[in-house]
């Protein structure tokens, strides 16, 4: 004899849900092979973006009228900070090279390891003495 399968809720949810996709796509398969859809498709898409730009445009107006930067303007502000570090950039190497290399030297990336990076030793700094240990 065999044994009773216990009730489960999300199996019947699962068996619902699935019949109901079903239904809907033998009625909707047909409805969107036509012409009459696409065209009506592409005049929401239409109205969707329109109505985004709209919204863009006054939430812009509203943002000059509270005189609160929108996103636009610190898009344009962070350009502008960019183009002034490029420079600034451009001049540090300028003033490197009219020095003659009379800079210290760069020092080297930091390896990609676990392990904590090695100590630079400069050129100019004295040797540290080691501690001898008490026995």
């Amino acid at each position: 004899m065999a044994e009773p399968t216990p009730l489960d809720p999300f199996a019947l949810m699962r068996d619902l849900v699935s019949q109901l996709e079903k239904g809907v796509n033998e009625y909707a398969n047909p409805l969107m092979e036509s012409d009459g859809f696409a065209k009506g498709a592409n005049q929401a898409m239409g109205a969707a973006m329109v109505a985004k730009k709209l919204a863009q445009e006054l939430t812009q107006r509203y943002f000059e009228a509270l005189n609160v930067p929108s996103r636009s303007d610190i898009i344009a502000l962070g350009d502008r900070l960019q183009a002034i570090e490029d420079r600034m950039i451009g001049m540090q190497a300028a003033l490197d090279r009219l020095a003659g290399g009379a800079a210290l030297p760069a020092r080297p990336a930091p390896s990609r390891t676990r392990r904590p990076p090695e100590p630079v030793i400069e050129v100019a700094a004295a040797p540290v003495p080691k501690r001898a240990r008490k026995a």
